[in-house]
Formats: C-alpha cells, sequence, structure tokens
C-alpha cells in the first residue's frame, strides 16, 4: 500500500490495519497459518518410478539417527530421495512428518503442527518456548520416527529464535534420540550449518544409472542402453533433465508415426543430436530455467554479486574443466577473493564443480551452459596468448586445449586465432599425433573463413595443417596443400620469407615421403641456397634443409655424399651446443636471467642433433658399419627417453631402428614392444604403425619353429 507521503506497506498485509504518522517504509510479516490449517502429511503422490542410483544412500539413511541434510542443484533428487526414506519408515510404522520450509510462514506452521503432534498444547505453543520444547519432546520420542524439512533453500529462516549453526534453531541435532531429521536444501555452506548436521551432497547420476532413469520413462524401444547412458551424460546426469527426456520420448512413441512431426525425435541417439542443433529443449515448461533463476536468486542474497557474472563467463568455454588460472586479476574484474567465494558457492549450489587438485579447475553443469548459451562472453578465445607457450608443458595446456578449439567461428579476434594455432601445437610438443591433423584442419579452415586465404594467421595456419598431415603419414594430401600454399607465401610474403622458405621446406620432404626423389632434392636444393644466403650456413633451420637433402643423398645411392654432410651437420650442431654449454655456464656464475630458456634452447639443440645421429646411422649400415650403427642407435635412444618418455613418436622411431641391428630373436622382442607402443600412441592403420607390424612378421619368419 502506498500513501500521498510516499509510505510503502509490504509483506503479508491481509488483516492488518495500521495507523502511524509519517513512516517512510514498513514492513508488515504476516503470520503463520495455524496449526491446525497446515498439512504435515507426506508428498507421497508425488512419486514416480523407481529411484535410481541413490540406493546406498537410502540404506545409509534408514540406519542413521540424528540430523541429516541432502544438498545439491535444483532437480537432482533430494526431494525423491526424501520420499523414497519417508515411505519406507512410514510403511514401517514410524510417524513421519514432512515440513514445507520454503517460506517462514509454512516453516513456522509446519513446525507448530508437528509440535501438537508430539503432545503440545495450545498454552505451551504461546509460550514463546516453541523450538526447546518441540525438540525435548522429539528427543523424548521412543522408537524411530522421522521429520523431513523439504526445501529449505534460505537457512536464514532455519535460525528461528536462535542460530542454526549454533544449535539453537528450528533445526536442531535431537542428541540420543532413536529418530531421524532430514533437511533437503541447495546450501550446503558447512559454516552455516555448524557441526551437528550430517550433510550429503547429492550428484549428478552416471551414466549406466542415469541410462536406467530414461529406460524407465522412455521405454524399451527409444533405443539401446549405450545411446541412453550418452543422453545421460549430456544432460549432465540431472533427474529431473532425465525425467523430462525420458517422458518426453515416450510421448512421441505412443503416438501413431502419421501424427508425429518429421524429424521429431524418437529415440535417444535421434534427441541427443537434436539437443546439440536446438531443435528440442529438455526444459520444454521452463522448470529449469526456474531452478537456475532460483539459485541465483539465493547467491545474490548470500552476497555473491558476480555470480550471474561469471556463470556467463564459464558458459563461453567448452563442456570441459575450466583451468582456475583463466580468471587471474588480469583477464576478469571479479576480485580474487570475491571470484573464490563465488566458485565455492556455485560449488555448493551444484552449479558447478570445483577440483583444487595439481591444477585446480571448475567445470560447469551441461545443462546450467545451456541455459547461459545466448549470454555467454568469450574469454577463453585470446586467454591463451597470455600463458607460457605449450613447449612449458605441464597439465595446463592439456586442459586448455578443448577451450581454445572450441567455437572456432565465433567472432575471434586475431589474438583468439592465435590462440587456436598454440593450441595446436600443444597437441603436437605433446606427442598427441592422431589429435593434431584433424585439429589443425579446423583451425585452417575456420581462419581462412573468418580471415581470408592470405591473411599472415591464415597462413601459418595452413602451413601447420601441411604438417600436421605429414606428420599423420598423409603425405600425397600434404603435398598438394603445400604446393598451393608455397605460391599464395611466395606472393604475398616474397619468396624468401621465413615463412614461405618453411613451406617450401615442407613441400621437399613431401616429395620424398611420396617417392618422388628427384623432385625433393630440387626443392631442397633451392631452399638450402635460400637458407644458407638468407639466415646463414649455421642456422638450424639451414641444417634441417641440409639435412633433408642428405636422407635424399642416401635414398638416390650416394652414402658417401650422404655421410659427409651429415658429418659437417653433426659438427655445426655440436659446435653450437659447446657454445650455449659456454654461455649457460657464464650466466650462471655472473647471476643473470634467462638460464631457464637457455636451458631450453639447449634441449631443442639436443633433440635435433640426436636427429641427426639417427639419420647419420642409415649411411652407416649401408657402408657396412653394423656395429657402429647399433652404438649410435642405442645412445639416441636412451637420451630420447630421458628428453620425452619412452612412448614418443621419436623415440619409438629409434627405438623401432635399434631392433633392425640387433639380432633377430632380440630384434622380434624389441619389434613388438614397438608396435604395441605405435598402435597405442598412433593408431593401429599409421602407415609407420603397419611398417612395425610388417617389419615385425619378417623378422619372426626368420626364426626358427
Amino acid at each position: 500500500m502506498a500513501g500521498a507521503g510516499g509510505n510503502v506497506v509490504s509483506g503479508g498485509t491481509q488483516g492488518t490495519v495500521v495507523q502511524a504518522g509519517h513512516i517512510e517504509h514498513l514492513v508488515v510479516h504476516q503470520a503463520p497459518p495455524p496449526a491446525d490449517e497446515v498439512t504435515v502429511a507426506p508428498p507421497f503422490g508425488r512419486r514416480g518410478a523407481a529411484l535410481r542410483g541413490r540406493e546406498e544412500l537410502t540404506t545409509r539413511l534408514l540406519a542413521a539417527s540424528g540430523t541429516h541434510v541432502l544438498y545439491g542443484l535444483g532437480g537432482v533428487g533430494k526431494t525423491s530421495l526424501a520420499l523414497e526414506v519417508a515411505d519406507v519408515l512410514a510403511r514401517d510404522g514410524a510417524p513421519v512428518w514432512w515440513v514445507a520450509a520454503q517460506d517462514a510462514g509454512r516453516l513456522a506452521g509446519g513446525l507448530r503442527a508437528v509440535a501438537r503432534r508430539v503432545g503440545l498444547d495450545a498454552e505451551e505453543l504461546a509460550g514463546g518456548q516453541t523450538a526447546d520444547l518441540l525438540w525435548e519432546r522429539l528427543a523424548a520420542l521412543p522408537g524411530p520416527w522421522l521429520l523431513l524439512l523439504d526445501n529449505a533453500d534460505d537457512l536464514a529462516l532455519l535460525d528461528g529464535p536462535g542460530s542454526l549453526a549454533a544449535g539453537t534453531g528450528w533445526v536442531r541435532a535431537p542428541a540420543g534420540a532413536a529418530g531421524l531429521v532430514l533437511v533437503t536444501t541447495r546450501d550446503g555452506d558447512p559454516a552455516a550449518w555448524g557441526s551437528g548436521p550430517v550433510l550429503h551432497r547429492l550428484g549428478a547420476l552416471p551414466g549406466p544409472e542415469g541410462a536406467r532413469v530414461l529406460v524407465d520413462r522412455a521405454g524399451p524401444d527409444a533405443g539401446p542402453a549405450t545411446d541412453a547412458a550418452a543422453l545421460s551424460v549430456r544432460l549432465g546426469g540431472l533427474p529431473l533433465a532425465l525425467d523430462s527426456a525420458g517422458r518426453y520420448l515416450a510421448s512421441v512413441a505412443e503416438r501413431p508415426a502419421f501424427l508425429r512431426t518429421p524429424g521429431e525425435p524418437a529415440t535417444y541417439s535421434a534427441y541427443l543430436d537434436a539437443l546439440g542443433t536446438g531443435d528440442v529443449t529438455v526444459d520444454g515448461d521452463g522448470t529449469l530455467a526456474r531452478i537456475w533463476a532460483m539459485s541465483l536468486r539465493l547467491l545474490r542474497d548470500r552476497g555473491h554479486a558476480h555470480a550471474e557474472e561469471l556463470l556467463r563467463l564459464l558458459a563461453g568455454f567448452a563442456d570441459a574443466p575450466v583451468p582456475l588460472r583463466v580468471f587471474a586479476p588480469e583477464r576478469v574484474d571479479i576480485p580474487p577473493g570475491e571470484l573464490w567465494t563465488c566458485l565455492q558457492a556455485l560449488d555448493r549450489l551444484g552449479l558447478a564443480a570445483l577440483r583444487t587438485d595439481e591444477e585446480p579447475v571448475v567445470s560447469l553443469h551441461p545443462l546450467v551452459r545451456d541455459a547461459f548459451r545466448g549470454e555467454r562472453e568469450r574469454l577463453s578465445a585470446a586467454l591463451a596468448v597470455t600463458l607460457d607457450p605449450p613447449q612449458a608443458g605441464g597439465r595446463l595446456w592439456e586442459l586448455l586445449v578443448p577451450h581454445l578449439l572450441h567455437d572456432l567461428d565465433a567472432g575471434r579476434t586475431e589474438d583468439g586465432w592465435r590462440a587456436a594455432l598454440l593450441a595446436v601445437d600443444s597437441l603436437e610438443v605433446r606427442g598427441m599425433v592422431r589429435a593434431v591433423p584433424s585439429a589443425a584442419r579446423s583451425v585452417a579452415e575456420a581462419t581462412v573463413r573468418a580471415l581470408g586465404p592470405v591473411h599472415p594467421l591464415s597462413l601459418a595456419a595452413r602451413l601447420a595443417h601441411g604438417q600436421a598431415l605429414l606428420d599423420g603419414g598423409q603425405a600425397g594430401q600434404a603435398r598438394v596443400l603445400l604446393g598451393e600454399l608455397a605460391a599464395d607465401m611466395a606472393e604475398t610474403l616474397g619468396p624468401d620469407a621465413p615463412d614461405t622458405l618453411e613451406c617450401r621446406h615442407t613441400l621437399a620432404m613431401a616429395h620424398h615421403l611420396c617417392g618422388d626423389l628427384d623432385g625433393a632434392r630440387e626443392v631442397n636444393a633451392r631452399v638450402l641456397t635460400a637458407r644458407d644466403r638468407v639466415l646463414g650456413p649455421a642456422h638450424p633451420a639451414t641444417l634441417t634443409t641440409r639435412h633433408n637433402q642428405a636422407m635424399v643423398l642416401v635414398q638416390l645411392g650416394d652414402p658417401a655424399g650422404a655421410l659427409a654432410e651429415f658429418d659437417a651437420i653433426l659438427a655445426a650442431e655440436t659446435a653450437e651446443m659447446a657454445e650455449m654449454a659456454e654461455t649457460a655456464g657464464t650466466a650462471g656464475i655472473a647471476g643473470t636471467a634467462g638460464t631457464a630458456g637457455s636451458a631450453a634452447a639447449r634441449g631443442d639443440a639436443l633433440a635435433r642433433t640426436l636427429v641427426t645421429r639417427e639419420n647419420r646411422v642409415h649411411v652407416l649400415r649401408m657402408l657396412g658399419d653394423t656395429e657402429g650403427a647399433r652404438e649410435e642407435l642405442q645412445a639416441v635412444h636412451d637420451a630420447r627417453v630421458r628428453l620425452f618418455g619412452a612412448d614418443h613418436p621419436t623415440t619409438l622411431s629409434a627405438r623401432y631402428n635399434l631392433a633392425t641391428v640387433l639380432p633377430p630373436d632380440r630384434a622380434r622382442e624389441e619389434l613388438t614392444a614397438v608396435l604395441d607402443a605405435r598402435t597405442r600412441v598412433l593408431g593401429p592403420d599409421h602407415p609407420v604403425t603397419l611398417a612395425t607390424r610388417e617389419a615385425l612378421e619378417r623378422t619372426a619368419r626368420t626364426l626358427p619353429e
């Protein structure tokens, strides 16, 4: 009500008469309804199909006493679990009281009704000590009983006459009682609940259990269990969403085919596809939207003003854990302390999952991501350009890759495209050979669409794609792509530009792998002349081209010429490493900066030297020096294990070559191990894997049976 003076009366006003002078704002709390008008009967009519995935917790609660709190995301099945416990106890003859705790009126009215059921009379209820007397009577009751408070999201209401955390509010732990107090809530903040209650977080249902929920609702004809499990994962294992999707499919199935809309999904897999395109929604009646709105309102009431902003940011990432380092102060405007408490609150409400292990991450619930899809903010696209490069290694880049390759066409800045290229580089650095070609192709195609084919970033992406095809065993495709790219680069950047020369260098490798040795020698010669002129004879890029030309000489039947090339390359690389070692020693004594970078450079130089030594072995074998080849390959293999690990593709290359100069019985043992590793790392159909299998079969045929 508002008067001419601007006074406002809010709250429950029915039956309220106010007469006052000048009052700016008056809140009138409506009295709770009389106890006789409040039902505390459990709503067993709301029970649906069998409860899935909560059997263990149900059993524990049925054997428990004291106060237990079920908390988690709205729709996760807290009330369904409480109804299951209530039903079992009621059928066993135990008294069960159900109190709706959404607001002060229903909470107080329900608890007063329970107080009447346990023997408090009207005079005692009017004495102002209802809470204390209620808990005294409950503690004295013989045998099992259940008091259930449902939807107690506003924990301030549970303080009642005292304090929830201190054990003096409306909810307490009845010491020594044989009864069970069960509370359902979104808010599992341990500080707010105090030490009395036992907290149980309800999380998502695992894929198989979620699949059972879908089958219960949709019936047996919606598809195999594997498809149901995949749909369950996409729905985040949220029982409410599973129930909605299952009932949708059931409603489609019960209609005759001629009454269905064309393309209307009738199976789990079709529904999953339709979700991805936005053709269907799991939230047809807006129930989930109301759940998210209620959760956000609760967060705002708790003082988390940045919750909605943070959810929008998280919705801009892929459906994968997001490393918390991306929310550093220089990238977001949320103060670090508030960011952390907000993440904790999102975790407690089940909107997100927070993990604080070696590399702290947060994962947004997939349905929450869907809800914020239209409002998300793209923080992920450019974040990597301010981080350490992929060569720095560590868990961080493994976590970043899915986000940097997510939504490649979603309006990226140039920094965003650089970040995508770094993600491809990260896959290469970590030896994920099978994943690189498809990732590189996606980035190249998206960059060309966004920036045009000859933008510097598009040229770099196209080159990364060609290199990935070559490394992935697709030399023919790589040769076509690189030939077109070399012409574009020469025209756009100039014939002697570093990227142009790198493209032509890679094109020569493609010619070589396709068996065109004369073409490889011709292109290598042109690149070598240009690099020697532009970069100098000792530059690593010049030496790499010289190295490749030596390999061509090997295959063209000129081992003496190839050996002279390799020895010259090795001498230059050894001199470079010696100079680096001397420089590093001086830096260490002087205490100057850059030691870590120098160590990385020395590591790169060592890796190049190992390649030279490994390829030089082929010439030694052609010249009949098998013992020298064996010793050299063993040293290369051992060094690569230390540098990259036993399963890195280059380490496996050295081990394969070593096997070819061993006696047949040892060779079979080594080749078997290499085949297992290459199958695992590169895939069973990769050309290198197939070559290993053929070599093993040839070796096995030479051994006596």
